[in-house]
C-alpha cells in the first residue's frame, strides 16, 4: 500500500494532467461581454439572451453603425468560446471524440472519419453547442436539417459562416453544414433542384450573416 505522502505525489500529477477549465471572466464570451461597463453579463444565461440584453442596455438602434460592430464583436467571441471549448485542430482524434460525447453520440467512433460522418449526420445548432460546452444546458438535436433551419430562424440562433478566428475543426464542421453530401450524380434538373435546395436550408441553418 502506498505511503501517505506517495498518494499526495500521484495526486498532484493527476491533477497536473488533468484540464482546467477556465476561469469564466477568462472566457472569450466573458471578455467581450466585460467591455460594456454599463452590463452585466450572467454567466448561466444563454448567450443570444446576453447579447439581447446587452443591446437593450445600449439602446442601439437597428440601424445604427455601432450595433454592426457591436455584433460583429459578439460573433468573434462566439467563435474563439467554440475554439476553447473545442479545439482548433481538425486532425486530433480527441477534439472529435469529445464532439461525439457532447453530441450524445454512441458509441464514440475510434478513428477521425467515423467521427466526422457521425458528428455531420447530427443536426444542431452552434450556438446551442457553445452554450451546452459553457453553461452545461442539455443538447438540443434534430431529426433534420429542415427542423434545424426553422428553429435557427425562429430564435435568431446564428453562428457566424466564416470569421478569422475559426480553426480547423470549426471548418470543417462548417463545411459540412455549408455544403452537404448530396450525392456524386448530377443527372436531371430535379436533382439540381433538390440540391439548391437543401444547401439553401443548409445555409440558413448555419447563420444569417
Amino acid at each position: 500500500m502506498p505511503s501517505g505522502a506517495e498518494r499526495r505525489r500521484r495526486k498532484s500529477a493527476n491533477a497536473r494532467r488533468t484540464p482546467t477549465p477556465p476561469p469564466v471572466d477568462d472566457t472569450p464570451l466573458a471578455a467581450f461581454f466585460a467591455q460594456f461597463e454599463s452590463f452585466s453579463f450572467n454567466a448561466r444565461q444563454p448567450s443570444n439572451k446576453n447579447f439581447d440584453r446587452l443591446i437593450r442596455v445600449l439602446k442601439i438602434e437597428p440601424n445604427d453603425p455601432e450595433r454592426h460592430v457591436v455584433r460583429e464583436g459578439f460573433k468573434d467571441a462566439l467563435v474563439m468560446e467554440f475554439n476553447e471549448r473545442f479545439g482548433t485542430d481538425g486532425n486530433d482524434l480527441a477534439a472529435w471524440q469529445n464532439l461525439c460525447c457532447v453530441l450524445q453520440i454512441a458509441p464514440v467512433p475510434d478513428t477521425i472519419p467515423e467521427c466526422c460522418q457521425c458528428v455531420w449526420d447530427t443536426h444542431v445548432n452552434l450556438v446551442d453547442l457553445v452554450d451546452t460546452a459553457r453553461i452545461g444546458t442539455p443538447i438540443k438535436l434534430f431529426a433534420s436539417l429542415g427542423e434545424l433551419t426553422a428553429y435557427t430562424i425562429k430564435t435568431k440562433k446564428f453562428f457566424p459562416k466564416q470569421n478569422a478566428y475559426q480553426g480547423g475543426l470549426l471548418k470543417e464542421l462548417l463545411r459540412e453544414i455549408l455544403n452537404p453530401y448530396l450525392g456524386k450524380r448530377r443527372n436531371g434538373s430535379a436533382k439540381r433542384k433538390e440540391r439548391k435546395k437543401k444547401q439553401k436550408a443548409a445555409k440558413a441553418a448555419a447563420g444569417g450573416d
